[in-house]
């Protein structure tokens, strides 16, 4: 059955939005590369205040061991740096498709 992730990272701070688009858009390139991805978009706010990005996995599975892919370590820890820091916000949802 498949498995639904809808993340949405939030601008606290608007002058790290270049760099958030970039680590956003490497990120994608990662998660394009996971065994199990269906489909995958990611949209940018008109008003420029959050990133929203809708995954679609085969299972929950695909999901949890994307989760655990090394291949992310190196953007990982920017992401967090900007947790840490107050610069940007990170939520997830997960959903499964109700019949």
């Amino acid at each position: 059955m498949s498995y639904y992730v809808i993340t949405r990272t939030y601008l606290e701070d608007l002058a790290v939005k270049e760099d958030v688009l970039r680590m956003s858009r490497a990120s994608a390139d990662i998660f394009k590369k996971q065994s199990g991805l269906v489909e995958m978009k990611s949209l940018f706010a008109e008003n420029e205040t959050h990133i929203t990005s809708y995954l679609v996995w085969e299972n929950h599975q695909a999901h949890l061991n994307c989760m655990e892919s090394k291949d992310f370590e190196a953007v990982t820890a920017k992401w967090t740096d900007f947790i840490q820091q107050g610069k940007i916000r990170f939520e997830l949802e997960t959903y499964q498709l109700m019949d």
